[in-house]
């Protein structure tokens, strides 16, 4: 137990390293309870393994200490581990190639493999032991085999293994990796293990050591629970800032009812004096790029967006925060940069740390009814608890996006009839033309294009069918509509099928159209960010655009109302790859008017985007001042990811 408690409490103060006050015992202490019985019973089964597997009483270490037996059957088992661990690995790999991924039989055919390995391995094990013994015996009449000097030859083969391994097959196809994670557990072994090691040389001090060691711990697991108790915000702070900590967090209490008990009262928004407070409608369609839709001159269908492009405000220059669902959603739910909105990405979604606020909320703050319409549970279902749903009274989920707009209606045309009072905010998330393929196979680019046209119009019908509820309401009392996406697809350009590779205009650039009451129809040319999206629609929702450090987007309310007129070569939009489980990260990009610089780490690229749309002239080297000006720029909002958005 001595030797556990060291080892949590060495874990929980490396976790807790750079935290202040209270923060300290409570993030040791969270650490703790996941540390301290893990490290019991591996001390336990350890120690009885240990006693059960004495080399001396194996009669594999002679009488003066030599073991060259011990060192014969170690190897044995050593290459063993490594024949059987690189024989799963080919297995797996084959398997899935072979039979396109399809799970049970790669796992079914892996546990033959890996059963069949095995029997071999136990086969051989004897005779194998027996010629790696004659090696070391040679090897023991120049060098002293000691059971020491082998434990320190397994650390060190190991350790060259990993390392040639992560060398040659691994970084190269995952990059450089952040293991500050396994800090911690290494910290809590090492000193689990020497506490083992050190612990008869304790003598008569062993008692108080072992009650200090516990006692430590205890007193930081009371520190934790007095935290969740008294400190939600800060309990909320760890979970954000401390990943261990944050899985004892998790497992013991839920999130939703910590944050429940922090007031929200200083994100309520302000209200303009004098505005109304209109219906807000917003529609985000996934993997929409702008030069497809109408409004931009493209081929695909869509009645509805063109003639709410008609009567309403086009944004000629809109662009999203990233290239993934994730990133970008989180985004524009916060009004925060994509490198400022904190936390954890869980299966395909990012689960944002509980201190973020999202629009939905300062809605509902407000005085707004709120209602969800969303494609996906692994986003916003209660389940994945991403953050998403926050705010959102009514909240309904289903895959197809028809079926999605008629629920919607039903419920809109429901709550017409009964004369609600308050005003609404409803967001509608539309999946199809992320799957435009639709199971199909198309060959050419021609074929995917017109797949891809095709599940635009789809989701064209699908607005249709939603908007369709306030068709019985005077044009001055209807809701003010927001159309837009997360981000685009590659489509073949710059050599990308699909998103989440780079963040060139075909990947980011999104259309946004905004149509309603007291919108002003025209375009407006000045760039602008969908980080922009949230204070925009508190702004147009009647309320003052908020100006703290929770929320980094600038309204463009006075754009669309036309109370401002646009500058074709103003507005900033910033967009960033963000490495986490399949994006390789890495990459940023800023747009200035028209301006745009795209920093990939190794070949900066700048383009005259209202010029080159398609991004194919890199003008990095001639226009120079242009280029140190956007990099500038650039690099105050990379630099901006270590700034808190929770100050």
């Amino acid at each position: 137990m001595a030797a556990a408690s060291a080892g949590a409490v060495v874990a929980g103060l490396w976790e807790a390293a750079g935290l202040d006050g209270l923060a300290i015992g409570a993030a040791a202490g969270f650490v703790s309870v996941v540390t301290l019985p893990i490290l019991f019973v591996a001390s336990v089964i350890g120690r009885a393994l240990w006693i059960a597997w004495r080399p001396a009483d194996l009669a594999l270490v002679d009488g003066d200490g030599r073991a060259p037996r011990l060192a014969g059957w170690v190897a044995t088992i050593w290459l063993s581990a490594f024949a059987l661990g690189w024989s799963l690995f080919q297995a797996t790999w084959l398997l899935a190639a072979w039979t396109a991924f399809k799970a049970f039989t790669v796992s079914f055919g892996e546990a033959i493999v890996g059963a069949t390995v095995l029997l071999l391995l136990v086969a051989v094990s004897r005779p194998f032991a027996r010629l790696m013994t004659a090696l070391f015996e040679r090897l023991d009449r120049r060098v002293r085999v000691t059971p020491r000097r082998i434990a320190l030859g397994v650390f060190i083969a190991t350790v060259a293994t990993v390392y040639i391994i992560w060398r040659v097959l691994v970084k190269k196809r995952v990059g450089t990796l952040d293991l500050s994670i396994l800090h911690p557990p290494l910290a809590a072994l090492v000193a689990t293990v020497a506490v083992h090691a050190l612990w008869d040389r304790f003598g008569r001090a062993r008692r108080a050591a072992g009650y200090a060691f516990a006692g430590l711990a205890l007193a930081s697991i009371a520190t934790a629970f007095y935290a969740w108790h008294a400190q939600p915000s800060m309990t909320l702070a760890v979970w954000g800032e401390r990943p261990i900590a944050g899985l004892a967090i998790d497992r013991m209490f839920s999130l939703d009812a910590i944050r429940a008990r922090v007031s929200l009262a200083e994100f309520r928004p302000s209200a303009k004096p004098g505005s109304e407070h209109p219906d807000i409608v917003l529609i985000t369609i996934d993997t929409v790029r702008a030069d497809h839709t109408p409004p931009y001159g493209g081929s695909a269908e869509m009645p509805l967006l063109r003639e709410m492009a008609v009567r309403g405000a086009v944004f000629d220059w809109a662009f999203a925060p990233s290239n993934v669902t994730r990133r970008s959603i989180s985004s524009m739910a916060t009004g925060l940069a994509p490198n400022r909105v904190r936390g954890r990405v869980v299966g395909w979604a990012l689960r944002m740390d509980p201190r973020h606020v999202v629009v939905a909320e300062r809605m509902q703050a407000g005085g707004y009814e709120t209602a969800g319409f969303m494609c996906c549970y692994a986003f916003w279902g209660d389940d994945f608890r991403t953050g998403l749903q926050r705010g959102l009274e009514h909240l309904e989920i289903e895959p197809n996006g028809m079926k999605l707009a008629k629920q919607a209606r039903t419920w809109l045309e429901a709550r017409e009839k009964s004369g609600a009072k308050k005003p609404l905010f409803l967001w509608m998330h539309i999946i199809e033309p992320h799957n435009w393929q639709a199971g199909a196979s198309p060959s050419t680019d021609e074929e995917k294009r017109r797949f891809y046209d095709r599940a635009l119009t789809a989701a064209d019908a699908m607005m249709v069918e939603l908007l369709g509820a306030f068709s019985a309401r005077p044009p001055e009392h209807a809701p003010i509509v927001i159309v837009s996406a997360d981000h685009g697809e590659g489509l073949g350009d710059h050599g990308q099928p699909y998103h989440s590779t780079d963040l060139y205009n075909s990947q980011i650039r999104v259309p946004l159209v905004i149509a309603g009451p007291g919108i002003k129809p025209g375009r407006v040319t000045e760039t602008v960010s969908l980080t922009d999206l949230a204070p925009s629609m508190l702004e147009l929702a009647g309320f003052e655009a908020p100006q703290s450090a929770s929320m980094d987007g600038k309204s463009f309310a006075a754009l669309a109302t036309g109370m401002r007129a646009s500058r074709p070569d103003g507005g900033v939009a910033f967009s960033a790859m963000i490495k986490d489980r399949s994006n390789p990260g890495g990459v940023t990009a800023i747009v200035r008017g028209g301006w745009k610089l795209i920093d990939n780490g190794s070949s900066p690229e700048l383009y005259r985007i209202h010029d080159d749309p398609g991004e194919k002239s890199n003008l990095a080297t001639t226009k120079t001042q242009i280029f140190e000006e956007l990099r500038k720029l650039l690099k105050e909002h990379v630099d901006a990811a270590s700034r808190s958005p929770f100050d």
